[in-house]
């Protein structure tokens, strides 16, 4: 079988309800992504990378941290979600982290968010990633991974996690405990991660981006045969339920930083 060259994404940005699923996944995920990064020592005058804009909710953020003197450069394959950037020191790119000729050594820090677990060429996406790494400079990854959802006791919610899985070969669900041993592989120093594991409450913004991502992806695992309609609404319905409980996905979160000298 020919190898795929190109992400398969799944998640369109034309879909209706994107923007608002987006906007929820900011609303949860950014306080954190927002720690990891200064925690590399952000400051004025860096050179960012956004791999996997969205939005654009971390590159309008990363701008104002780099200050005049520093610049953004904000990349998704999609920049439709991303016309509002027009920050004179932020730039958007449309383009393939595969394919894409970015300068190599060219930024001080490079973020990417639930993006590598849709490369199923994950390894050649790094490799480009920390070639654009200038020596000393930080890469911050954050995925997500199904690992609680395997050990919830509702044996409903796993079976259904467990179909989107099946059907939807392109996502890698497990991830999120790869990152280490990744970005170790790719020759980062200084390697370091931690997990967060979510509980989903029904009734609240978190089920809803739980919803939203179950039906953005539907047709697909419909398509695939391994889950029913019935099997998705029910799910869909339990999240309205205010009293509903499940285990979410652990959000990894790594980072390493490029050797001053090759080794």
């Amino acid at each position: 079988m020919e190898a795929l060259t190109k992400p398969a994404y799944l998640l369109e940005h034309d879909w209706g309800q994107e923007p608002r699923r987006l906007e929820l996944l900011e609303d949860h995920a950014d306080p954190t992504t927002m720690s990891r990064l200064q925690a590399t020592g952000l400051r004025e005058g860096w050179s960012c990378l956004e791999v996997g804009a969205g939005r654009g909710s971390i590159a309008h953020w990363l701008a104002g941290q780099v200050g005049p003197s520093g610049r953004v450069t904000a990349l998704d394959l999609d920049t439709s979600l991303l016309l509002w950037l027009d920050a004179p020191n932020v730039e958007v790119v449309c383009g393939d982290v595969l394919e894409l000729g970015l300068p190599e050594g060219s930024f001080d820090l490079i973020h990417t968010r639930l993006v590598l677990m849709h490369i199923p060429e994950r390894e050649r996406a790094m490799e480009n990633i920390v070639s654009w790494l200038r020596p000393g400079g930080w890469l911050v990854v954050e995925e997500l991974d199904w690992m609680a959802i395997l050990t919830d006791p509702d044996p409903d919610r796993v079976a259904l996690f467990s179909a989107y899985n099946e059907g939807l070969p392109t996502i890698d669900f497990e991830c999120g405990r790869m990152l280490l041993s990744e970005l170790s592989a790719a020759g980062l120093t200084d390697v370091c991660g931690e997990l967060r594991v979510d509980v989903i409450e029904g009734a609240t913004p978190l089920a809803q981006w739980e919803q939203l991502s179950v039906l953005a992806l539907a047709d697909d695992v419909l398509e695939a045969g391994t889950a029913t309609a019935n099997q998705i609404d029910l799910h869909l319905a339990r999240l309205n339920d205010p009293d509903y409980r499940g285990f979410g996905f652990a959000w990894a979160g790594a980072h390493g930083r490029k050797p001053l000298v090759a080794i």
